[in-house]
């Protein structure tokens, strides 16, 4: 009896003892996100994710919006990236202007993005030249599928230096 006792002691403090060491946490582990009914899977690690001031852990690009925009006769190209409800857009324009986009084409290109998807509520443009080849870099990083180290810090570094209201 004395030695069931004492097993049983044992027993129990070792459950005590592992329970209260128990340091697991779900950095790192994987997720997965199924886009355009289940053709497209995009895997994202949790440990890149961050809540900053625009999420931008929702990044992804739209394609529709950047050939809506595209099919403007004033735009020679575009990269969009949206994030919840704002799209972020890069042009490069047919005249070659890197110093700002006209208030009209502005317009005209926030229409064409709020037509293509209704719940974006601001859009955000410029055709800066150093903001077009980072919209490109994020666009081609979002694409891969694969979580980069980073993103998200660079992203909003980049949008709080073009866009100091965007908050």
């Amino acid at each position: 009896m004395k030695r069931i006792s004492l097993q049983m002691l044992i027993l129990i403090m070792s459950v005590l003892l592992f329970t209260g060491c128990n340091t697991y946490t779900d950095k790192g582990t994987e997720n997965y996100q199924v886009h355009n009914e289940g053709t497209q899977i995009q895997k994202i690690n949790q440990e890149y994710t961050t809540n900053s001031y625009n999420q931008t852990f929702r990044m992804h690009v739209d394609n529709n919006a950047e050939d809506q925009v595209t099919m403007l006769n004033e735009v020679q190209s575009a990269t969009v990236i949206t994030v919840l409800r704002k799209a972020y857009v890069a042009v490069v324009l047919e005249n070659g202007d890197t110093e700002r986009v006209p208030g009209d084409l502005k317009s005209k290109i926030a229409q064409q993005i709020k037509h293509t998807d209704e719940s974006i509520a601001d859009v955000y443009i410029s055709s800066n030249a150093d903001f077009v080849v980072s919209m490109t870099d994020y666009r081609e990083q979002l694409e891969s599928g694969r979580p980069i180290v980073g993103l998200t810090e660079d992203f909003n570094a980049t949008i709080e230096g073009i866009f100091p209201d965007a908050r």
